[in-house]
């Protein structure tokens, strides 16, 4: 399909189905809305978006860049309505019908793209495709969940700022904590607490190097030689293993 964007006509219908949504959890998304010229205008340069199954937000974060690359990246990125529009067109993805049968959509800025950057990578589409522009096969680590969730790295980098801007961080954090075979979060490593060598140590020592060093000019690799001992299990491969999770939600 042909890439559009809402009017504030239909980013206002959209967020009135959000609301009406959480009260009638079975009400059929308005799809009709996509290819309806009272709602919606065409894109500013032509770009077209298929209908598919994403089986990670890592994929869809890799599939939009290519599809939308004909647009302005700057603007791509401020376009709530071109966000609001797509989170349409992919509803079923970004707010599939939970085990009882029902959609729950959560914040409207999972859906509707908020420009408090607060928010703003909580958009289901928008967060995805612009952590793998900036950290590419990286982004493993913020991206490796379904489309619909999000895990508890990447909410931790995307709410610090000095983390999510930092390509050699996010590569670094990558190298301890993504499992590349199993294509998930190492076990553990994000549990509760500071665990030694877990996420929010992580954070701890990332924080006091930036006081000394230029992490901005540094590679995973070289980051992780900073790193204390603490961390070595999780370098190796073999964590220490515990009842943690990997924070999905």
């Amino acid at each position: 399909m042909i890439v559009r964007s809402f009017k504030s006509k239909g980013l206002e219908s959209f967020r009135a189905y959000l609301n009406e949504l959480r009260r009638r959890p079975l009400l059929t998304p308005p799809f009709e809305m996509l290819t309806d010229s009272r709602y919606t205008i065409e894109a500013a340069e032509p770009a077209e978006v298929q209908s598919q199954v994403f089986p990670s937000a890592l994929e869809a974060g890799r599939y939009l860049g290519r599809a939308l690359q004909a647009l302005d990246p700057v603007g791509l990125e401020q376009d709530v309505g071109l966000w609001g529009w797509l989170s349409l067109f992919y509803f079923d993805q970004v707010c599939p019908f939970n085990r009882n049968g029902r959609r729950v959509p959560g914040e409207d800025c999972r859906h509707i793209l908020d420009l408090n950057f607060r928010f703003y990578h909580r958009h289901l589409l928008a967060g995805p495709f612009i952590i793998h522009r900036l950290h590419g096969p990286n982004a493993a680590l913020l991206l490796c969940n379904p489309l619909h969730q999000t895990n508890k790295f990447n909410r931790e980098f995307c709410s610090r700022q000095a983390f999510i801007s930092n390509r050699g961080v996010v590569e670094a954090a990558g190298l301890l904590y993504f499992d590349p075979i199993r294509g998930r979060v190492k076990r553990g490593a994000a549990g509760t607490g500071r665990k030694p060598g877990a996420l929010f140590r992580f954070i701890d020592l990332v924080r006091q190097l930036d006081l000394t060093f230029d992490l901005y000019s540094m590679s995973g690799p070289r980051i992780l030689d900073l790193l204390p001992e603490e961390f070595e299990p999780w370098k190796s491969g073999n964590p220490i293993r515990d009842r943690g999770t990997d924070g999905t939600g």
